[in-house]
């Protein structure tokens, strides 16, 4: 299937969504859906409530318990483990631009809030720096006692994507240790523009 036809598809799955039909995303439309071959763990959830997975106060997604930013509408997550490793793809749409900007903002204003906290075995840090992606994105690592993940967060009009995977961060975040995850995001970004109400250009 040629990308014209894909997309028309995917437009076509959206508006479906748009005409309330259902709350989900179209099936297929994470990159990671098609990727659980070799995991232990594969779990795809379509809960709009589903918390962000860049959860720096660990309060919520990595809780498993906090509501969910004002103004969501649909959300599909996709989370894989294999031992120690994990990894996972998210995306969230807003019925607003402004929900999605608010979002990020929280998002950040977590990172500095829980950037260092607790002693010994319990010690979490939190690194993050801006990205130049999407409308606006930033990218992040953590580091705590038994390893560490990096992340990346882009806001594109009314949707946000999240990337994340097992590592041990430098604390200076340099891009090249994040280019698996910016392939995804990057490619993400684009596509999520096929859907009429994250409200972007494809360009």
């Amino acid at each position: 299937m040629g990308m014209m036809t894909t997309g028309a598809a995917l437009l076509t799955a959206a508006a479906t969504l748009l005409g309330g039909a259902t709350t989900t995303l179209p099936k297929g439309f994470l990159l990671w859906e098609g990727r659980s071959s070799g995991w232990d763990i594969w779990e795809v959830s379509d809960r709009a409530s589903m918390p962000l997975m860049l959860d720096a106060c660990h309060d919520s997604y990595w809780a498993k318990r906090g509501g969910v930013e004002k103004g969501r509408v649909a959300a599909r997550t996709v989370y894989r483990q294999q031992e120690i490793e994990i990894g996972g793809e998210q995306v969230a749409l807003y019925q607003e631009e402004s929900g999605a900007r608010a979002a990020m903002d929280a998002m950040r204003a977590e990172l500095k809030r829980c950037a260092s906290r607790g002693n010994g075995i319990e010690r979490i840090s939190y690194y993050s720096k801006p990205l130049k992606l999407g409308d606006e994105a930033v990218r992040v690592g953590a580091r705590y006692w038994e390893g560490g993940l990096r992340q990346v967060a882009v806001r594109r009009g009314a949707a946000i994507m999240v990337y994340t995977e097992t590592a041990w961060p430098t604390p200076s975040l340099p891009m090249g240790e994040f280019a698996t995850l910016l392939k995804d995001a990057k490619e993400m970004s684009r596509k999520v523009c096929w859907l009429p109400e994250a409200g972007c250009q494809n360009t």
